[in-house]
This record gives structure tokens, C-alpha cells and sequence, in this order.
């Protein structure tokens, strides 16, 4: 089992993404989701940061857990386009905040070209936007759970002992078959019921 762990900067329930009966990591994040080393299995963690902190106006989340999903699929952007399972994941601009930030928008067209639907990570006049486009579709992958955690602003501190799951920087940390790694998903199965435990962080300034 390996854990890949990184710092989230904004919190929208876009990245993860964990409404319905799945969590589903379907943009940013392009290492992880296309790295060919990543099994079922696999652990994907996301930890507060001070840049979230900046962008959802609250304190001491450093530390805390945002959300952890165990990896029990990896598809591509067109099969999750596609799948029935998937459609509500779909944004809808002038839905509910669940819908807005949808995370199933990116698709091809009959010559091969990638669309990016009107969403969370397209211009505010629904255009593309192309700094997003090219940094999403790079994952290649769509990662996808039916076991996880998702905290959001009820995110619990991580035990000192713990604390070196936490990364400090750009990108990711992996742990592959260490102590650490399993010690801190026990912790997680131990102390917390699957699903959602509170709403994204950064809600309040979407209201």
C-alpha cells in the first residue's frame, strides 16, 4: 500500500470532489492521478495548508485532515464522461453548490479535441480556460472512491505522531510500504465512519 499525501490550497468540493456515493479526484493533482505506479488500493490524503487558510479565511488547518480516500478505481476522462454512475457529477452553473462544482466536465469531440465544459475551472463567461485544461488533462486519470473520509471544515487534527504525513511544500509525499503510512490509515479507519463528515472550507465564500 503506498500513501500519497499533498496540501490543498482551496477546498470547493471540486478537488475532491465527495458528494454521492463516491469521492472522485478528477482534476488538479496530474502526478498523482497519471502516475503508472499508483495501484487500487492506494491511499490519496490531503492536508490543510496556510494557503487555505488564506483562501477560506480560517485558522490552524495546518495539520488537519481534510479528506483521505482509498483509490477502488482509476478511469479515463471519456469512460467517466460516459459512465451512468457518473452523471450528476456533471456541473450545473446555476445549480446548488454541490452541482456547481461538479468535477465531470472534460470530454473529446468527433476530431479528437478536448472540450472543458462550463464549470468550476473555465473562465467566468463559460469559455475554456486553458491553463486549467492543459494542467487537468495531464492527470490522464480519474481517481475514484468508494472509501473515504471527507472532512472539510470539520477537519480533525493529526496526532503528533503522526504529523509527518503532513507535507510542507509543492506537489506530493509518498510513502510506499512504511510504518508511517500504515500507522496514519489506521488511525483514519480506527477513529471515523466513511463519507462526509462537513462541507467544504471554502463554501462560506460562495454564499
Amino acid at each position: 500500500m503506498v500513501v500519497y499525501s499533498y496540501l490543498i490550497e482551496h477546498d470547493l468540493g471540486l478537488a475532491p470532489n465527495p458528494f454521492g456515493r463516491y469521492c472522485t479526484l478528477a482534476v488538479c493533482k496530474p502526478k498523482i492521478r497519471a502516475s503508472s505506479k499508483l495501484k487500487l488500493g492506494d491511499w490519496v490524503v490531503g492536508t490543510g495548508s496556510k494557503a487555505l487558510e488564506v483562501s477560506s479565511g480560517r485558522i490552524n488547518l495546518r495539520n488537519k485532515l481534510i479528506y483521505a480516500m482509498r483509490v477502488t478505481e482509476r478511469i479515463s476522462f471519456e469512460h467517466y464522461w460516459t459512465e451512468q454512475r457518473f452523471q450528476y457529477k456533471k456541473p450545473v452553473i446555476n445549480g446548488t453548490l454541490v452541482m456547481m462544482f461538479g468535477d465531470n466536465f472534460y470530454h473529446k469531440d468527433e476530431n479528437g479535441n478536448w472540450i472543458q465544459e462550463n464549470s468550476a475551472h473555465s473562465n467566468l463567461d463559460g469559455s475554456c480556460n486553458p491553463k486549467h485544461l492543459e494542467t487537468d488533462i495531464r492527470g490522464e486519470n480519474v481517481l475514484i472512491s468508494e472509501h473515504f473520509y471527507y472532512f472539510g471544515d470539520r477537519a480533525p487534527t493529526i496526532p503528533n505522531e503522526l504529523i509527518e504525513i503532513c507535507h510542507s511544500g509543492i506537489g506530493e509525499k509518498k510513502f510506499e510500504n512504511e510504518q508511517i503510512g500504515n500507522d496514519f490509515i489506521n488511525w483514519v479507519t480506527t477513529n471515523f465512519k466513511t463519507g462526509i463528515h462537513g462541507d467544504p472550507l471554502n463554501w462560506q465564500n460562495c454564499l
